[in-house]
Order: C-alpha cells, then sequence, then structure tokens
C-alpha cells in the first residue's frame, strides 16, 4: 500500500499542475475598452433656449428654465432652481402672457421641483408632446412660475416676452 501512494502522490501532482498550467495560460484576457459611442442622432440633445427665472419675494429663490428640442414632436424642460428649501416641493407651470399680467389658468404645468435639489422631483427632463413646440417658441405669449402653495417664489417670461439668456441651435 505504501508503494501505492507513492506512486500515486507524484502522478497526482504532475497532473494538477499540467492542468493548472494548461488553464491558465491557454486563456489569454483581452482587455476591451468599453464603446463609449451612440447610435447615430442619440445620446445629445444639443438645441436649446434657456430663460431666468427671477425671485419674486425676500426669500431669494431664482433660476433658469431650459428648453431642449428633442424632435419635431418632442421638447424637454429642465429646470434650475437655487435657494429651495429642503423638504419643500414647488409647483411650475407655464402660464399664457407676461409674468406681471394676471396668471389666469396655466397652459401646461410642469413637473414638481425639489426644493433640496433645485431640480424636477420624478425625472431630470419634463416633456412637452406637442408638434412643432419648440420652433413655435418664440413667438410663445407666456412666462413659467415657480410656487410654493400659493405663492409665487420664481418667475420668468419666455418665447415672444424675452430673449433666451442662452441658446444654440
Amino acid at each position: 500500500m505504501k508503494t501505492y501512494i507513492s506512486k500515486v502522490t507524484p502522478m497526482l501532482s504532475l497532473v494538477i499542475t499540467m492542468t493548472l498550467f494548461a488553464l491558465l495560460s491557454s486563456c489569454e484576457q483581452q482587455d476591451y475598452p468599453p464603446n463609449l459611442s451612440t447610435a447615430p442622432g442619440g445620446g445629445t440633445v444639443s438645441t436649446y433656449k434657456a430663460y431666468t427665472l427671477a425671485a419674486a419675494n425676500t426669500e431669494n429663490i431664482y433660476g433658469r428654465v431650459v428648453f431642449y428640442k428633442y424632435n419635431k414632436t418632442i421638447t424637454l424642460v429642465q429646470m434650475g432652481l437655487y435657494n429651495g428649501v429642503k423638504g419643500s416641493s414647488y409647483t411650475a407651470a407655464i402660464f399664457p402672457g407676461k409674468v406681471t399680467a394676471a396668471p389666469g389658468t396655466a397652459l401646461k404645468v410642469l413637473d414638481t421641483v425639489a426644493g433640496a435639489t433645485g431640480a424636477f422631483a420624478t425625472s431630470k427632463y419634463f416633456s412637452i408632446n406637442e408638434e412643432g413646440f419648440f420652433d413655435k417658441l418664440d413667438a410663445y405669449n407666456a412666462n413659467v412660475t415657480v410656487k410654493l402653495g400659493t405663492v409665487v417664489v420664481a418667475a420668468g417670461n419666455i418665447g415672444a416676452n424675452a430673449a433666451p439668456v442662452a441658446e444654440s441651435e
């Protein structure tokens, strides 16, 4: 029995060593770089118009609203508010006329804005699904108003009522 064990052990060690060597040396691992390109027309939205939202009271909440042309039927809206109160939710909407006009009925109710981040609460962008909205924005007689409850905290004219503070075609 002792002779059998001493003959099997070196043979078994040799087989294990050769198997490990074959497995480790035959599998060349190549490090492929990530593919960072996007499909044609995807991944970027570069046509936009940005408007200022001025503080409407002493809380000094102000910001910017940006309209992006995603395609001919979808306009994306992004909100950025500064000095919002953490834990508060602000309502935002597009109203007819200039900021100084009586608010009237909202033309488009936007998403809720989170006070902690100053951005829309549920998504980075709010989507306006209306044919040609972005293309008609320059002639749009409207303003964007942000409220905390019934109190206006920030507002700004858009479209025909104000020149964009930044834009890209």
